[in-house]
């Protein structure tokens, strides 16, 4: 019984021709609503042929079903129950007949079993490069040693200036209606949200002009409280709080920019959103090994892992002694004996 279900497992494209008549996917059937009760895995939730159906059986069913028996799963398990249990019972009444012993399905049979052992087996030996890879200590040190910068975290204090965007007669000459309109709403949105009322030029200009200032010794702290539109920094002398790291989130451009800094530095005007960032680098530093130790052993197991299957692909890589085979393949796939095209 297991093996002909398998069979259908493994040619899940063939799975829907093989329907008994009257059981094709049908919509969804309205359900009406019930109270909910308590359903844990020993609950009968059919009955098919007088046989009780439990939770339990019916995620075994799916564990290996099929994407054709799923898809019919979420549109109408009731079918989809039926369909199992019906080739179920099919394959159960084939086997007393010693159908399996008969040509062609012996072979059918064999040569699918063998295929689906290989596939099990060659998933279960790529799991096992990566799972299984045993990551030393000296292999942990060795690739945080040499991975310094991707760890690497930076606090800082940031100056935010913000502006609105571009008024709508700014648009393009040749925008249609419907771009104006959407570009109009898009302005009013973000200009409902910036506190500031200046130019992208004029925010540019000012950032640029507290930079020379800064860089030439100015107040960093009195510049934040009379110049940041970022109110959570400000209120707190401009620092930022969350530290910039080379593996978060933050966009790649501001990443970069704050790393190159060397402590007291002071950046050029960055760009983010509506505003300029202008920001001082307060301390650079490493992450600890421990907190990164879990991304490493990762690094390493997935390293191993893509190694060897790279590996093996230049191994089992064909070398073509026929090329005209590979320009008309299915030609002589399709014929006994075929002869080359006439020329």
């Amino acid at each position: 019984m297991k093996t002909c279900f398998l069979i259908a497992a493994l040619a899940s494209a063939a799975y829907a021709q093989l329907l008994p008549p009257g059981l094709s996917p049908a919509t969804t059937p309205t359900t009406p609503a019930v109270p909910s009760t308590a359903i844990g895995p020993d609950t009968v939730v059919a009955k098919v042929a007088g046989i009780g159906v439990t939770v339990a059986d019916v995620r075994k069913m799916l564990e290996f079903a099929p994407d054709d028996l799923r898809r019919m799963f979420q549109n109408n398990p009731q079918q989809a129950i039926a369909v199992f249990y019906q080739f179920r019972y099919m394959a159960a009444e084939a086997e007393k007949e010693k159908l399996d012993q008969k040509e062609p399905y012996k072979d059918q049979l064999d040569a699918l079993i063998e295929l689906l052992k290989q596939q099990v087996l060659a998933n279960a030996y790529v799991n096992q490069l990566h799972d299984g890879y045993n990551v030393t200590g000296e292999q942990i040190e060795d690739y945080y040693a040499k991975n310094q910068s991707r760890w690497e975290e930076a606090k800082i204090k940031v100056i935010l200036i913000n502006f609105k965007p571009g008024k709508v007669g700014d648009a393009k000459a040749d925008q249609n209606t419907e771009d104006k309109l959407k570009q109009l709403a898009t302005e009013s949105v973000l200009g409902a949200h910036t506190a500031a009322d200046r130019t992208e030029e004029e925010a540019q200009k000012l950032a640029s002009d507290l930079v020379r200032q800064l860089r030439g010794g100015a107040d960093f702290a009195a510049f934040v409280a009379k110049y940041s539109d970022d109110a959570e920094s400000k209120a707190s002398g401009g620092d930022f709080g969350t530290p910039i790291k080379a593996n978060s989130s933050f966009a790649p451009d501001l990443k970069k920019a704050v790393l190159a800094l060397n402590k007291g530095e002071i950046s050029d005007p960055i760009r983010q959103g509506n505003g300029f960032y202008i920001i001082r680098l307060e301390e650079k530093s490493v992450q600890p090994i421990n907190d990164v130790r879990p991304e490493i052993v990762m690094s390493l197991r997935d390293s191993n892992r893509d190694n060897t299957l790279h590996d093996l692909q230049e191994r089992f890589k064909p070398e073509v002694t026929k090329p005209e085979f590979f320009i008309q393949p299915q030609r002589y796939l399709s014929e006994p004996t075929a002869q080359p095209p006439a020329k």
